[in-house]
């Protein structure tokens, strides 16, 4: 029976999710995948509940950093002071992930 005693919570963007799950999988992490959606434009993303034993953290950010990238995305908000309300592309940083890390008080597995 491992010894976990880290519980990681990555929210991860919907088109990094498969990359950053192969990777965490071949390094041996054991990996809970929840549907979310993202709060700031709706978007679609997963929760990863990932458990860790001691020393392991620092691999598992370094596999989340290298499959999970930021990207520049448009979104229209209409201009104030404008008397037509056309819309204007604003860029937006959207991706990556978002790590919560937690001390495990006691982890059973049965």
């Amino acid at each position: 029976m491992k010894t976990i005693n880290r519980l990681v919570t990555a929210v991860v963007q919907e088109q990094d999710v498969e990359s950053a799950l192969r990777s965490l999988h071949k390094l041996g992490f054991t990996v809970t995948r929840l549907p979310s959606t993202g709060g700031f434009l709706g978007r679609r993303s997963a929760t990863l509940l990932i458990g860790l034993s001691e020393g392991q953290e620092r691999l598992m950010v370094e596999a989340l950093r290298e499959n999970c990238r930021t990207r520049v995305e448009y979104v229209t908000i209409p201009l104030e002071g404008s008397p037509l309300h056309l819309p204007a592309p604003t860029p937006v940083t959207v991706g990556g992930a978002t790590i919560f890390s937690f001390e495990v008080e006691r982890y059973e597995e049965f």
